[in-house]
């Protein structure tokens, strides 16, 4: 009797251990992510205070030091890069200008306060005249005539000239136009200019020069600092607020073409759909604000759009693009306004998640449980190897329906039952790290569901995650907008570029055909998209 009592009390004792045991590692659990949140915001921190204490010296070199340590305003810009797209080409002297002489003057004078020396006199600002390129001499003229039946009989009148700046690799350079005017019954005959969108005809600049600006900032993000010095190596030297005027102009001519490629994205039955940050510049505050663009993709048309409506992230921007939607499937993120579009709107709309998505929450959450983690990571890897094959063997829809019904339909219903088991558990804490990415892919396992049987939809975001990458890179290059202005302006010449990536178009050459080509008679913007444009 006594034994089974010892017994007794020691298994009370064990299990008594066995739950503190349990309840230590979920303590360690926590305190584990506790520690990574800290070093994270540490780390976070420490990159600020660098990148702050960067600017500060440079100020105080600017404001403080002597002629030949002051730092220039363009050199600042190269630490922040800006995008500021100016509206009007009124002079060759950037916006702002006036304000470096007044800083450079005060400064001066607070430093001869400072050691009793006596005040210079302020020089006035002089306003520099517009600058007209007289002293460049020309690379070629090209002499424009009107057709010989035209002149039969005619007179010549004049010769107008105008010049336009031509971008061969490596050169500017400065073409002359020779207009010749002939007069005949009381009528001018004049040949026309080469054509250019309405926006640039008051401009110097080529339809090959505008198109090098644009795709050399937004498809290689080379900031227009780093552009002017590559333009300005000759006699030419280009104001950089021109510069900025160009390239404004250059993406306003494409509002038809942005048009166009919305309209056939949101023609799709299924789209994909992400968002990024596009900080822009708050003038009130004297810092950033962040706001949000949104990629828009149509996986069947191989085209995208961005849109941003004042950088904001709600219902309402995403319900205003959606409400032209025709199709059913939308595949996204966890974001919660993608949840009821459909409802809001009150259409049919069938949202599909993304398993990239579940996957990166199961990988971040290693450290923390390996052996749950991985045991996650094994069926959605099974899932992607599969999805792998069957777009490397070619393989048709009605092929993939029938793949997935034997592959992917099993390792759903495996995984499911993986969460369900881990989620009953007794020991099971939602507020976690793996906890967390489990009750993440719980709420959204039967929404692949649909994926099975239309082989058309894909088990990711993938499409556009990658179509949202360019965003983020020229946004780590230029790091801000200089307005909304110019944030909307970037939407629409980003829309330009990758809808050319998608459809295999060589973005450089789209842009000089399309800048450069005079619209037919009955053609429309469908006509001059990526996918239908045929190169002369």
């Amino acid at each position: 009797m006594g034994s089974k009592q010892n017994t007794s009390e020691l298994h009370t004792i064990i299990s008594g251990l066995m739950r503190q045991l349990e309840s230590k590692d979920h303590m360690i659990e926590h305190l584990l992510e506790k520690v990574d949140s800290l070093e994270k915001t540490i780390k976070g921190q420490s990159r600020d205070i660098q990148k702050m204490a960067g600017i500060i010296s440079t100020y105080e070199r600017r404001l403080f030091g002597t002629s030949s340590e002051k730092t220039h305003r363009d050199q600042v810009e190269e630490i922040v890069e800006e995008d500021d797209i100016e509206e009007d080409d009124k002079d060759s002297n950037p916006k702002g200008s006036t304000d470096d002489v007044e800083s450079d003057s005060a400064a001066e004078t607070t430093e001869d306060q400072q050691f009793n020396i006596p005040a210079r006199k302020k020089k006035g600002y002089v306003h520099p005249r517009k600058r007209d390129y007289s002293d460049i001499e020309c690379d070629e003229v090209i002499e424009l005539r009107p057709d010989a039946e035209e002149i039969k009989g005619a007179r010549l009148v004049k010769v107008t000239s105008s010049f336009r700046f031509y971008y061969i690799p490596g050169k500017l350079c400065k073409v002359k136009l020779n207009r010749y005017v002939y007069s005949k019954d009381g009528h001018l005959i004049t040949p026309k200019l080469p054509y250019v969108p309405e926006t640039l005809e008051k401009r110097h600049a080529s339809p090959n020069l505008i198109a090098t600006l644009l795709v050399n900032k937004y498809l290689y993000h080379i900031p227009v600092e780093r552009q002017l010095s590559m333009l300005n190596t000759g006699n030419i030297q280009i104001p950089k607020s021109t510069l900025h005027n160009w390239i404004a102009a250059g993406i306003d001519s494409l509002d038809g073409v942005f048009e166009g490629i919305r309209e056939v994205v949101l023609s799709d039955d299924r789209m994909h759909i992400d968002e990024t940050t596009m900080p822009v510049v708050d003038t009130d505050r004297h810092n950033s604000r962040k706001g949000y663009d949104w990629g828009f993709v149509s996986p069947t048309n191989r085209m995208m759009f961005f849109v941003r409506d004042n950088g904001s992230r709600g219902n309402k921007v995403l319900d205003n693009q959606m409400k032209d939607f025709t199709g059913t499937y939308i595949q996204t993120d966890g974001y919660v306004s993608y949840k009821r579009v459909g409802e809001r709107l009150g259409k049919d709309i069938v949202q599909i998640p993304c398993l990239a998505h579940i996957k990166r929450k199961f990988h971040d959450s290693i450290k923390y449980n390996a052996k749950k983690a991985r045991q996650a990571l094994e069926i959605i890897n099974e899932i992607f190897a599969n999805e792998r094959q069957y777009r490397e063997q070619n393989l048709k829809p009605n092929q993939i329906e029938a793949k997935r019904e034997i592959e992917l339909r099993p390792l759903l219903k495996r995984f499911k039952a993986w969460l369900s088991d881990e989620i009953n558990k007794e020991n099971f804490f939602a507020d976690s790290n793996i906890g967390k990415a489990i009750m993440y892919a719980w709420e959204r396992i039967d929404k692949f569901i649909p994926v099975i049987g239309n082989g058309l939809l894909e088990v990711s975001n993938n499409m556009a995650e990658r179509a949202m990458r360019s965003h983020a890179l020229g946004r780590k290059n230029f790091l801000f907008c200089q307005n909304e202005e110019s944030a909307n302006r970037t939407c629409k010449i980003y829309t330009i570029i990758e809808s050319c990536k998608l459809c295999g178009v060589d973005p450089y050459k789209y842009l000089c055909e399309i800048l450069s080509r005079e619209p037919e008679i009955g053609e429309s913007w469908s006509d001059m998209l990526p996918s239908n444009i045929k190169f002369a």
